[in-house]
């Protein structure tokens, strides 16, 4: 009877050892995936540190607008009224020439359909006889966009249209330009992830030449982005949906 006391008090020590032993490896995993989360990327330079405005333009305006939360930097969707003559996207203090950036980002908005503009396999809009541009309808969870050096025209779109995120600016509107460079700016694939859910962009800036990464697939390459200053700011949209980055750093580039 005292032997099978002991063995039924054995077999639970070994059950409750084994699933200790199972938790600290299962912790392990997850430590070892946090501290490489945290790492910054060789060569690269972090631009948010997850708890202040380092290295960003947030002026009083913006309190109440662009926040900080969980170690994010996240757009609020119930912004207070707007005033005349104030930019309303983040921007970084300093200017950038050639880098490549590496940025974390999902939308949060609850999905719903809405009609978009519907494009054509070169990049143009469906129109009908009357040339007027036809919506279709698509489901949605917000709007986004990085500006790189600051400007609209180098836009590298965080959008729910089903051609995928990573279309540069509104290039693909561009009819003076060939249809093979136009065609570049729009992703070769749609890559996003679902709602709520964190994507990742790698973007490389050189000269008026930008290749975009979305989730480790590379989505556009070699698109030219015309009249694009020298040099400016690494701004994230305002489009009044809601959006979160995180781990945002850049490798400035040598030429």
């Amino acid at each position: 009877m005292n032997k099978l006391i002991h063995s039924q008090a054995s077999r639970r020590d070994f059950i409750k050892t084994s699933a200790f032993g199972a938790l600290v490896e299962v912790a392990q995993i997850f430590s070892s995936r946090a501290a490489q989360d945290d790492a910054v990327p060789e060569g690269f330079t972090p631009l948010f540190d997850g708890r202040t405005w380092a290295n960003w333009q947030h002026d009083p305006h913006l309190d109440g607008v662009w926040e900080i939360a969980d170690g994010v930097i996240r757009l609020r969707t119930d912004e207070p009224p707007r005033v005349s003559g104030k930019d309303y996207n983040l921007s970084t203090t300093r200017k950038y020439k050639d880098f490549t950036l590496m940025i974390d980002w999902r939308l949060n908005d609850k999905p719903e359909v809405k009609p978009h503009q519907w494009l054509t396999d070169d990049g143009q809009f469906h129109t009908d006889a009357a040339g007027k541009v036809i919506m279709k309808d698509n489901l949605t969870w917000g709007d986004s966009g990085v500006f790189l050096r600051g400007v609209r025209a180098a836009q590298i779109n965080i959008w729910c249209q089903p051609c995928g995120s990573g279309e540069v600016g509104t290039k693909f509107k561009d009819t003076q330009a060939p249809q093979e460079e136009r065609m570049k700016t729009m992703p070769s694939a749609r890559a996003d992830k679902g709602p709520g859910e964190w994507n990742r962009f790698i973007i490389t800036l050189y000269g008026d030449r930008v290749d975009v990464s979305l989730n480790g697939k590379d989505v556009i390459q070699g698109a030219r982005v015309k009249d694009i200053p020298a040099e400016g700011p690494i701004t994230l949209q305002n489009h009044k949906d809601a959006v979160e980055f995180r781990r945002i750093f850049i490798k400035e580039l040598k030429h």
